[in-house]
């Protein structure tokens, strides 16, 4: 029978790492968890988080192998380009959750998009006499 990993190991890694215990970091092997990272550089921080993802059947059983999925800033990513960046910026869940609650994103619009756009510049305007 083959169960689905439990929150409290799949958590493990992040856990330690929130406690200061500076856990290894592999490249390629990403860590479920909460994390922020700039988009770009000298940029804010936004939520991104790794989790495990698996379908069960009725009894708990898995019925396909898990998955790894990460969502940076609102927008799905993959856990394995993405887990370097992150790896080194872990956060509580009420810290991420605070972010998200912030307006950042996950489900709503991602905060690259929720500032408005700045208006286009004039070209040339027909109405000023020359």
């Amino acid at each position: 029978m083959r169960r689905p990993t439990t929150r409290d190991k799949a958590y493990a890694w992040w856990r330690a790492a929130l406690a200061g215990e500076k856990p290894p970091i592999h490249h390629g092997e990403p860590q479920p968890g909460y994390y922020t990272r700039a988009l770009i550089r000298g940029g804010p921080q936004v939520p991104c988080s790794i989790w495990l993802e698996a379908t069960v059947d009725a009894d708990g059983e898995l019925t396909g192998p898990e998955i790894l999925k990460c969502e940076i800033d609102g927008r799905p990513a993959d856990p394995h380009e993405a887990w370097t960046w992150l790896a080194k910026r872990p956060i509580s869940e009420a810290d991420y959750m605070a972010m998200v609650g912030a307006g950042f994103a996950v489900g709503a619009k991602p905060a690259a998009e929720a500032a408005p756009e700045a208006p286009a510049p004039e070209r040339g305007r027909l109405d000023v006499p020359y």
